[in-house]
């Protein structure tokens, strides 16, 4: 089984798309973030058909390449020095770092709309960024717990649902999550998105305690109260590596 690579031009664009041969018996279009256009195709379908078939897919591939174009790298790792900004809540808020004499110790404090941070000046280069980071999780996940707690309050009254505990904590890849004994978890990361974009993912998740799934029934019950539920996915898709520090 093999690879080949080709490019369509489809208007002004050229599109490159990769041939793996496989003992599948139809032909399958895919697109991947990071490998990009697949072709996956038996051995006995020749280059003319595929062309004729990505030809015919060429707008599904242009939309989905336009889209993955939208989505935003991650930012470059800061050194947590004055002049940087943090995000809270959607706003930036500006760093002002301080040294401490003598010390190994890091102290974070939000005051006056800025994020007030203090370090040892016995402290490496390599130390320092490292235990900042640590901190300000610490921060955002202390800080983070108290605003969901309401907000779930929030919309606890209007679906007539409780979960049984909140948690915030580092999840590699989802925003929340819900549990089968009705925790509600949630990315400590979601705490710099907008307002707004949290409580999407609250009502996501506390939907959740009456649906498992993501049926019809599912999301009907979260546009009654999240009807823009789609543009948040969205934010949350494009600019969701940006959520980083």
């Amino acid at each position: 089984m093999g690879e080949e690579v080709y490019k369509l031009k489809v208007g002004k664009r050229d599109i490159s798309y990769k041939v793996e041969r496989t003992n599948r018996k139809t032909v399958g279009v895919i697109f991947d973030p990071e490998k990009g256009v697949i072709i996956r195709a038996p051995e006995k379908v020749n280059k003319n058909k595929i062309q004729n078939i990505v030809k015919k897919k060429s707008n599904w591939i242009l939309k989905k390449i336009e889209e993955h174009e939208k989505i935003k790298g991650k930012p470059k790792k800061k050194e947590f020095v004055s002049g940087e900004k943090l995000s809270y809540l959607g706003r930036r808020y500006r760093i002002k770092s301080k040294e401490i004499k003598n010390s190994k110790k890091v102290k974070i404090k939000f005051y006056q709309g800025k994020f007030i941070i203090k370090t040892g000046d016995k402290l490496s280069k390599k130390e320092r960024e490292q235990k900042v980071r640590e901190k300000l999780i610490e921060w955002y996940k202390e800080h983070g717990k108290n605003f969901i707690q309401k907000r779930v309050v929030k919309f606890n009254k209007k679906l007539g649902i409780k979960p049984n505990k909140i948690k915030i904590k580092k999840q590699q890849k989802r925003w929340g999550s819900c549990s089968k004994n009705k925790t509600l978890n949630f990315n400590w990361k979601l705490l710099m998105a907008p307002v707004s974009v949290i409580d999407y993912i609250i009502v996501h998740e506390l939907c959740h305690l009456l649906y498992p799934n993501h049926s019809k029934k599912y999301w009907t019950h979260v546009s009654t109260l999240i009807p823009d539920y789609k543009e948040k996915q969205e934010w949350l898709r494009v600019n969701g590596n940006e959520l980083e520090i």
